[in-house]
């Protein structure tokens, strides 16, 4: 299923109602001012769309530039990753929100100037032996289309904007089925958008999904991204527990893309194990200042 400017004009009519629904941690929009595309609460425990739930629609604070303020010329769009930690639904938006706060305060901190946005998903679905990983990548997938439809909004508006993905854990698998969606979006295609930069810290997603090994996935990051970087850790000893235990693979956070496979022609590989370590949350604390580097230098990768 893709995104596309006839959707994108279905839903730009409510886009203001949707903007002053998402409150903040304290109970007002204003209270949380990192700008935020929220869609928790849109999917089941089983990971599934709710019924009457748009497979397009988002929220957001009233902050987003493009759909609720002015445009910008650089935009950020960070996309956090799992929490099984939490024992609430409203503990585990806290956690997405603190991670997305960390996202600004680290990448602005190491010299960004653009504009950082939130992503926000329901991460925390699911249950059972598998501690509800099996539920929480079907939410990751089914989140996908909905920030291609963000995108393709974001462009329609503000066709000039470097637009930029990054990603911790989970949020891998959101930010890839994006691309895939963006593959296949004629109206995205025919304007000649791309997402400028991908960027992907630890990524919880099978370390074959950006070679030829998964065309799909290689095609929408040779199509639709400038440049990709991948910031692999050996050590993070979380990914390792969930594909090595769980999945029976290797995460593409973990080893970088597999061995012996051939990549996308735009991916680019950066071992920080030196830097991160056993610490699966420290990537933005470690390798900041790496990611806005290439932020910075995106075109010579190329």
């Amino acid at each position: 299923m893709n995104a596309n400017r006839r959707q994108f004009l279905k839903r730009s009519a409510v886009a203001t109602v949707g903007a002053t629904t998402l409150v903040g941690a304290s109970g007002t929009a204003a209270a949380y001012d990192v700008p935020l595309v929220s869609t928790r609460g849109h999917c089941s425990d089983d990971g599934s769309l709710k019924s009457g739930v748009s497979q397009y629609s988002y929220e957001t604070n009233g902050l987003v530039p493009g759909i609720d303020t002015s445009c910008v010329s650089d935009l950020t769009v960070f996309i956090h990753g799992w929490d099984k930690k939490s024992s609430s639904s409203s503990d585990a938006e806290q956690d997405a929100r603190d991670k997305i706060q960390q996202a600004e305060t680290e990448l602005t901190g190491s010299g960004y100037d653009g504009t950082v946005v939130g992503y926000t998903w329901d991460n925390d679905v699911g249950g059972g032996a598998d501690y509800g990983w099996g539920e929480a990548q079907t939410a990751a997938q089914n989140n996908g289309l909905k920030l291609a439809q963000f995108a393709v909004d974001l462009k329609y508006y503000c066709p000039n904007v470097s637009l930029r993905f990054a990603s911790h854990s989970l949020g891998a698998q959101v930010l890839l089925s994006s691309l895939r969606s963006l593959d296949v979006t004629s109206w995205w295609d025919d304007q000649g958008h791309e997402v400028y930069s991908t960027h992907l810290l630890g990524a919880a997603q099978d370390n074959e999904a950006p070679t030829q090994e998964w065309m799909d996935t290689y095609n929408a990051v040779t199509n639709e991204v400038t440049s990709q970087f991948n910031y692999h850790n050996h050590e993070d000893d979380v990914l390792q527990w969930v594909y090595n235990t769980i999945e029976f693979d290797q995460a593409l956070g973990e080893t970088g893309y597999e061995d012996g496979n051939t990549p996308a022609p735009n991916h680019h590989e950066l071992d920080v194990t030196s830097q991160v370590g056993d610490d699966h949350s420290g990537y933005l604390s470690n390798v900041s200042d790496e990611v806005v580097y290439h932020m910075e230098n995106t075109s010579a990768y190329v």
